[in-house]
């Protein structure tokens, strides 16, 4: 079960019904749909994070809370490299903010994909990327959209750091991001833009080299 996307959704759900007014249209929310943002820090531990409108006609605050709270520690009993934290969990004025801290990005899929949902996550050098056995078979983008590389212009940088996802967000890199790939849009300050089609579903695996 994708424990913290089951409390995101949950959340998205009710505020598609908050935003919906009289024309039917619904609220839009950040990363490509999602309304979460994935931060990496230097030391390749990952923080995602999701603030989203809370109203108590929905949901229960304390009942999320303890769910997602009792969810963390499950995991962490039956996962040797566990260690997932509940960083916050607050409400003010309305808006509810969920972060969760992961301690790598390998913890970060084995906690947040299944057989129904798919939000694997790889961040390290692109040597180990290569090692793991990702393709890149690709074509790239400068962060200012005026230069393309290929597969062995990628290779070269072996060094470079790249994070590659299955789903899409919005994420933060601690460093420059010096290539993105296909559906992805540099924001500037390490942030991107993982795009979802109209449906909210990732549009193929995603690729950001930064440094």
């Amino acid at each position: 079960m994708d424990k913290f996307r089951w409390i995101t959704g949950m959340l998205l759900i009710s505020a598609a019904l908050w935003g919906c007014g009289e024309s039917g249209t619904v609220k839009e929310t950040e990363a490509g749909g999602t309304g979460a943002e994935l931060e990496v820090l230097k030391d390749g531990s990952i923080i995602e994070t999701m603030t989203e409108t809370f109203e108590k006609e929905y949901y229960d605050e304390t009942n999320l809370r303890d769910i997602l709270l009792a969810e963390v520690t499950e995991f962490n009993e039956s996962f040797p490299e566990g260690d997932v934290t509940v960083d916050q969990f607050e409400n003010v004025d309305g808006k509810l903010t969920v972060s969760v801290k992961y301690p790598s990005a390998d913890v970060y899929s084995a906690y947040n994909t299944d057989p129904y949902n798919n939000k694997k996550l790889f961040c390290g050098t692109i040597a180990q990327a290569q090692d793991a056995g990702y393709s890149f078979d690709i074509s790239m983008t400068d962060a200012k959209g005026e230069k393309n590389i290929g597969k062995d212009d990628i290779l070269g940088m072996g060094s470079s750091m790249v994070l590659i996802s299955e789903s899409p967000m919005l994420v933060k890199v601690s460093g420059k991001i010096l290539y993105v790939g296909e559906n992805v849009e540099a924001l500037g300050k390490g942030k991107a833009d993982l795009k979802a089609d109209e449906n909210g579903e990732a549009l193929g695996r995603y690729y950001i080299i930064y440094k």
